[in-house]
């Protein structure tokens, strides 16, 4: 299995110790210890309702020597909309704004070649984004505050609210998973990185009761509702924060707003995008429920229904699960088998490396079958190396059953979900056609997976903290399983320009549901609700449209119906509306730029330095949760005795084992001294003859991809030309280029400048970010703009097949 954490415990298949890297075996980013640079956290915000508006205030400061560029990759819920981002360096307060992604790196690139400052905020997946302050000169300081909002769910009487802290280490490859390799977050046992919290419950919350499982706080009067903040000031950044609010049923009253849309047109045609001058919400908990719910209710085993139901049990068993996640994984399979009902069928699979089934089918849930089924379940640990999450997906859908119960086929998966390739388990999820439900377990979820797997299938996701009852959890979902299927329709007082979500989604009794509107005007009436459930029955419901509190300035309702929107759209019109809204997305990233006089502007690239995130409390068996506290073991290297491995607590150089291959240590803890192009095993030794102009493109592209570390290791030279005379370029291209060096051209941008046409020309050649960067640097400092266009030109009309 793999790992991709810096400073993360992990093993390899067959047991052979290896140390983990951030970066991994396609490592192309140079990672050096440094002093702290993330010095303060700040959480702070107001929940009225159900609309929670949070601020992040992260402050990062260079004590070191040289210009460096700081990055830093953050959790945030999955569900949350950034609306936000002010900047206050060396306390000049800066602006920025949301670009289409390609112009917005373009542009941050430039402003590191030039020695400007600059910041690029990205979405690096869900609920994941990554914060670069590129060219933070020594002793600057920079910080930033984050603000975004998310809307909140009742589930019964309960409020959930989960802001994440930290990122744990995820299974498999983070660059397949969609991620840059300088987004990908490193771990470390500690960090001394704290945070402080300051929430006030205001509105129909004032009265609200709170609590949490994750942390100790504590709760005083203010004028404007209730704070809340942590009992000893600051935390570590370990673990989710989690606050669980209750609430009475006025607080919970379903409500129906509406706010102006402030925004302005776009440039999609608006047959694409609908515009829309005013946007609406309807909230509401519908209550609806079946015989099997009202049985639910009792803490006893659910008397039989006539029909029953067909399910897979999913459990991981990886070895991230070690400690509390995988004892609330045996309660939580423990307590499902006591609440299935001799009608049922199921399965149990078991996954790490490989997913392994209790059952060659689905077998009825009799004394017999279930006696084996709580066996295996006492058994269970976390021993199975990997988080092969697809896989076990994979093999359950292959349970559906046949065609003769003319019913569907349910997966419960729990799991800690800390697996990379988020994206593509949930294409291949929905596309599978079964609802999964989730159970998330552990101090650090990676929410934006099993909330993602449940969403896209129609099904529900549980998050269920070491300190929390998980039967109660399990109870609730089961719940939802056995819930009759329900649709909704509503009639707005005016036609809706646009609605979402567009499609039905899935309706659970006692779970909040939200739906969003646009109209050509400000809407005045009702919206009336019409629920249908699989029998047909139906109920009503009508809610009085309402302005937004502070609609006059709060730009928050038509933002985050914006986001929701983009889910539905193609990547030019989601892009169109995002850069409209202002929305940071997968197609769109946050830039502020700092330009500055040629007496301050940086005279060198900076040093990539990427901020750690503390190992998550409870992570793999480091330790256990109690209460608010954390007891962590020793981080000496520890071996499994089940799985054979050892765990290295640091990445350091004196860390290195004995018995480890060279090759695993990452490449920056092997340099010695800058050696010259052509000093490796990769050298042009081999390389290929002079070639036609035809093959000569695609023979270079092949020679570049052969040099690739080479041209990754910032300790060593670029090529020169005598170095490139057998790559395959053309040999008049070769004279030209030649013919520039002798007129006075610096050699390393005439080179630089050929590498980035070439690139330019092939976009497969992965050549990374800070490579790239090298290139425009050697261009920016030693070639003038006519020469550079002269080489672009003679590369073009090399790669249209004209070599002259």
């Amino acid at each position: 299995m793999r790992y991709s954490s810096l400073q993360a415990p992990v093993a390899r298949d067959g047991g052979r110790p290896a140390l983990a890297s951030s970066l991994g075996d396609t490592m192309d980013q140079r990672v050096t210890e440094s002093a702290p640079l993330l010095t303060a956290t700040a959480l702070r915000g107001r929940l009225e309702g159900l609309l929670g508006e949070i601020r992040i205030a992260q402050t990062f400061r260079n004590t070191e020597s040289v210009n460096i560029e700081a990055v830093f990759t953050f959790p945030v819920p999955p569900e949350a909309v950034l609306l936000g981002v002010e900047v206050r360096i060396d306390e000049r307060v800066l602006t920025g704004a949301v670009l289409p992604a390609r112009q917005a790196e373009e542009d941050y690139e430039e402003a590191m070649v030039s020695g400007d400052g600059a910041i690029l905020l990205q979405r690096a997946g869900r609920g994941l984004y990554t914060v670069n302050v590129g060219n933070l000169l020594p002793g600057q300081t920079a910080e930033l505050d984050y603000r975004y909002a998310l809307l909140g769910a009742w589930d019964g009487d309960l409020w959930r609210l989960t802001l994440p802290t930290t990122v744990a280490p995820r299974y498999g490859d983070p660059l397949r998973g969609g991620l840059a390799p300088h987004q990908v977050p490193p771990v470390a046992l500690q960090t001394g990185h704290r945070f402080t919290l300051e929430l006030v419950f205001g509105g129909s919350l004032r009265a609200a009761e709170v609590d949490s499982p994750s942390h100790e706080f504590s709760i005083t009067p203010a004028d404007d509702g209730l704070l809340v903040s942590l009992a000893q000031g600051s935390a570590p950044l370990d673990r989710d924060l989690v606050l669980r609010i209750r609430a009475d049923a006025v607080a919970r009253a379903g409500a129906a707003l509406y706010a102006p849309d402030p925004f302005p047109g776009m440039a999609a045609e608006p047959a694409a995008v609908p515009r829309s001058g005013a946007v609406a919400l309807v909230s509401l908990q519908p209550q609806f429920e079946s015989q099997s719910q009202r049985q639910l209710q009792s803490r006893s085993p659910t008397p039989p229904e006539p029909a029953g139901r067909d399910y897979v049990l999913i459990a991981d068993a990886s070895g991230s699960m070690a400690g509390d996640s995988i004892a609330q994984t045996r309660e939580a399979l423990a307590d499902i088998l006591e609440r299935l009902q001799p009608a049922d069928r199921f399965n149990l699979i078991v996954f790490g490396n490989a997913p392994e089934a209790l059952f060659p089918a689905l077998q009825p849930a009799d004394a017999r079958h279930l006696s084996q089924a709580r066996a295996a379940v006492a058994r269970l640990d976390a021993d199975r190396g990997g988080t092969e999450i697809g896989a076990a997906l994979r093999l359950a859908h292959r349970q559906r059953p046949d065609q003769s119960r003319h019913q569907p086929l349910d997966l419960l998966l729990i799991t800690d979900g800390e697996t990379w390739d988020v994206e593509g388990l949930i294409t291949a999820a929905k596309a599978a056609g079964d609802r999964v439900f989730t159970v998330g377990v552990g101090a650090a979820v990676a929410e934006g997976l099993v909330r993602g797997l449940a969403e896209a299938t129609g099904g529900a996701c549980v998050l269920v903290h070491p300190n929390e009852r998980m039967a109660e959890q399990i109870l609730r979902q089961f719940e939802r399983m056995r819930a009759p299927r329900a649709t909704l329709a509503i009639a707005w007082p005016a036609e809706p320009l646009w609605q979402w979500p567009a499609q039905d989604e899935p309706l659970f009794a006692g779970d909040t549901l939200h739906r969003l509107a646009g109209f050509t005007d400000l809407p005045e009436g009702s919206a009336a609700l019409t629920f249908t459930l699989a029998d047909g029955r139906t109920q009503t419901a009508s809610l009085a449209l309402e302005p937004w509190p502070a609609a006059a300035a709060d730009d928050t309702l038509p933002r985050l119906a914006a986001a929701r929107r983009l889910t539905d759209l193609g990547e030019e019109e989601a892009t169109d509306l995002a850069v409209a809204y202002q929305l940071v997305t997968p197609h769109t990233h946050f830039l502020l730029r700092d330009v500055r006089d040629e007496a301050t502007k940086a005279g060198s690239l900076p040093e990539l330095r990427q901020v750690a995130h503390q190992l998550a409390a409870g992570w793999g068996g480091m330790g256990t949760l109690d209460a608010a506290s954390l007891s962590i073991q020793s981080p000496s290297p520890q071996r499994s005795a089940r799985a054979g491995c050892v765990m290295y607590s640091r990445l350091l150089p004196d860390a290195v084992d004995d018995a480890m291959d060279w090759s695993d240590v990452p490449r920056f803890l092997r340099r010695s001294q800058p050696r010259s192009f052509a000093d490796t095993d990769n050298s042009l030794a081999g390389a290929p003859p002079a070639a036609s102009v035809e093959s000569g493109l695609d023979l270079f592209a092949d020679w570049l991809r052969d040099q690739l570390s080479n041209f990754d290791d910032p300790h060593r030279a670029l090529p020169t030309l005598e170095d490139l005379a057998g790559a395959g370029l053309p040999e008049a291209l070769q004279a030209r280029l030649a013919a520039m060096v002798d007129a006075g051209a610096q050699e390393e941008a005439v080179v630089a400048t050929l590498l980035l046409a070439v690139l330019a020309e092939r976009a497969d050649l992965p050549f990374a970010r800070e490579t790239r960067r090298r290139l425009r640097f050697a261009v920016k400092q030693g070639l003038s703009e006519t020469d550079a266009a002269a080489i672009r030109s003679a590369v073009a009309a090399w790669c249209a097949g004209d070599s002259t």
